[in-house]
């Protein structure tokens, strides 16, 4: 069948066949049919560009040095920094080895040395600088820099194994239980370094060989991990690059959770593992600065908060009413939500009726009389001025970009645009290792969602259904791609998802629990998060079952609101999509600088240089001890500030909430 040709002429007919004949063709100063043809996703640039990282390096003082060597077997080494921004210590310099000034390094309290190879020389240079009291950690070093970290090599490596830490120096807050890294550990014996963690089995059964040791060099000490700790998280956090593109699940659809089916230990998704070798990063670097310097860092939520819920909930061409009834239940609890929507796709006529249909129902008086039951443009400015995000949930199963460039075009003629920032694809379908993040990044969507726990993948082979964090991680970090380029966009892993837990109209429900069972889940999650699994964690509502009434109504909006109740009961805040976007992009660019530590006055005196946003609080952590000395009092902006004791890690922090912007903080050690 011929499509109709759009045109003034057709249009008015059709208009008037629909008792629309008395709405403009021009309404609001604009042309009708050329806002109804809606747009077509922009073309950027997917990746973050050098002044990202060129916006750390032009602080004047840092105390931290990350040196990038040449490799080209571990393109993503690179992925320390964003590493160093996840655990909130945004005070580094970053130089490739070659434009690397060593014999300078004692501007530097730390230096990091990711994997790859450095040459004799530089490692003398690394050498005289722990002589003099420098602080290292090396990233699986080569057999030279192994040398110096009090390591000897005994050949072979262990692939995709686990580690443990050694309870005889301490458990450095890290997890009783074995946890998973990937890539390879290069095997060495212990020579004249002591091990603060072991390369083990599964069970916890310790090998002979170490992974995270520690060693006294003159002044100076040097960490050194057997395995490259950022080539592990984006391994653990994107699956294997080996199984993109394969249905391994079983489900019809290739999905992102493909590519953990087997690469994450069933037994360890309630971990963040990727989160916990993070705090052992960061409590590496707290320790080998301990004496030396009382490094601040930023908390990773906002202040005073915990632990996060980040509520959203796809919609299928689903009617506002049925949307303003999820966002009134959210709103209760004081909480703000994204909805992804998937309005049915129109030609550019039936599209043009929709647009006029839905400008006519916002018109005082006859509004009411004319408008349909899906959204309008008004009710998404209303939910918008309200604190909620309206998103696309875009349908990809005839290609990626074609998917993107039909939905995007009639979303944006229907009215809703600008198309918001955040995502999450109908069927989490996804394709390659990083193409979907890539192709979103070129569209302008900052944040993805769909790393969604959902279907067979997280059953074990007894039966038992489990929940947790199959990316190993809670936090939201950039994607990178197989050539170690960094993608200008979030991952958010969807870890409680109601049509995984309960049946829908269309199936799921894969452990078809009850209502009580679901809210079970929830609470456990929920209370993982609040007793040291620091997670935002985001969750599924779906509209639909809403829109439909009756006991599924009843039932999904009991689970909702369950999870709601609990969240906010334990001062989690609840949040949109979008709204934690914004955070992470904020706290991502904060800079520490200008840090001075007069250790004889036990004064401590940075700033805090974030972008400004009225509606965004920081929080910074102090440690409360630093080299026999405690923290007495703090003061922000000149004014007396208030703290309170946060422990991460094993360690106690004062915790202190900053408005972002740029602030003057001073601590005071006696």
């Amino acid at each position: 069948m011929r499509k109709p040709v759009i045109n003034r002429r057709n249009f008015l007919k059709a208009a008037g066949a629909t008792g629309l004949a008395a709405i403009p063709v021009v309404i609001g100063g604009y042309s009708l049919l050329r806002s109804a043809h809606g747009e077509l996703p922009p073309l950027g640039v997917p990746y973050v560009d050098d002044a990202d990282l060129e916006l750390f390096n032009a602080a004047p003082t840092a105390p931290i040095l990350v040196i990038l060597p040449e490799s080209q077997s571990n393109p993503q080494r690179g992925y320390l920094t964003e590493i160093l921004r996840a655990e909130g210590l945004n005070a580094f310099h970053v130089r490739a080895a070659s434009t690397t000034t060593w014999a300078s390094l004692d501007r530097y309290a730390l230096v990091v040395v990711a994997e790859g190879d450095i040459g004799r020389e530089q490692s003398d240079q690394l050498g005289a600088y722990l002589q003099r009291g420098g602080r290292l950690i090396a990233m699986r070093p080569g057999p030279e820099l192994a040398a110096l970290c009090g390591l000897a090599p005994v050949g072979g490596t262990t692939a995709d194994g686990y580690l443990a830490v050694d309870s005889a120096t301490g458990a450095l807050g890290f997890p009783e239980v074995a946890v998973q890294f990937h890539g390879e550990a290069d095997r060495h014996r212990l020579a004249g370094a002591e091990a603060l963690a072991w390369l083990t089995a599964a069970d916890g059964a310790r090998t002979p060989y170490p992974a995270v040791t520690r060693v006294q060099v003159g002044e100076g000490q040097a960490v050194a991990w057997a395995f490259d700790l950022s080539r592990s998280v984006v391994l653990m956090r994107q699956g294997n690059p080996a199984w993109a593109n394969q249905e391994r699940d079983g489900r019809d659809g290739i999905r992102a959770n493909d590519a953990f089916v087997d690469w994450i230990d069933l037994d360890r998704i309630a971990l963040p593992q990727a989160d916990e070798l993070m705090r052992l990063f960061s409590r590496l670097i707290g320790d080998l600065l301990q004496a030396m310097l009382p490094l601040p860092r930023l908390w990773y939520f906002p202040a005073g908060a915990d632990s996060m819920l980040i509520a959203t909930g796809d919609a299928h061409d689903a009617p506002a009413a049925a949307v303003e009834d999820v966002l009134t239940r959210v709103e209760h609890y004081g909480g703000h939500m994204s909805v992804y929507y998937a309005p049915s796709l129109n030609d550019d006529l039936r599209r043009a009726l929709k647009l006029a249909r839905n400008l006519a129902g916002d018109l005082p008086a006859v509004g009411e009389a004319l408008r349909g039951s899906r959204p309008t443009p008004a009710d998404i400015r209303r939910w918008s001025a309200r604190g909620h995000e309206f998103g696309l949930h875009p349908y990809v199963e005839e290609g990626l970009e074609p998917g993107w460039g039909r939905y995007w075009q009639e979303f944006t003629g229907l009215g809703y645009g600008p198309v918001s920032p955040t995502v999450r694809t109908h069927r989490i379908l996804w394709n390659g290792w990083s193409e979907t993040a890539r192709v979103q990044a070129m569209h302008g969507i900052r944040m993805n969602l769909d790393f969604y726990h959902y279907g067979t993948a997280f059953q074990k082979p007894g039966g038992e259904w489990v929940n947790g964090h199959f990316t190993g991680s809670g936090l939201s970090m950039r994607f990178v791609d197989e050539q170690g380029r960094l993608l200008n966009i979030y991952q958010v892993l969807t870890q409680l998802v109601d049509e995984h837990l309960m049946k829908m109209p269309w199936g799921g429900g894969w452990p078809d629990y009850t209502v009580d069972q679901a809210l079970e889940v929830s609470r456990e999650l929920l209370t993982r998060c609040a007793t040291g699994g620091y997670s935002a964690l985001c969750a599924q509502f779906h509209i639909d079952p809403f829109a439909l009434g009756g006991e599924w109504q009843a039932n999904f909006g009991r689970w909702m609101e369950g999870t709601l109740a609990e969240a906010a009961a334990r001062g989690f805040p609840i949040w949109s999509a979008y709204a934690w976007m914004r955070f992470v992009e904020v706290r991502q660019v904060a800079l520490l600088t200008d840090i001075v530590w007069e250790s004889q006055a036990g004064r401590l005196a940075f700033t805090l240089d974030a972008p400004i946003a009225e509606d965004l609080s920081l929080e910074l952590l102090l440690p409360q001890q630093s080299g026999g000395l405690s923290l007495e009092s703090a003061t922000l902006d000149g004014q007396p500030a208030q703290t309170r004791v946060r422990r991460v890690s094993g360690q106690e922090w004062a915790a202190l909430a900053a408005p972002a912007g740029r602030r003057r903080i001073t601590a005071e050690y006696r």
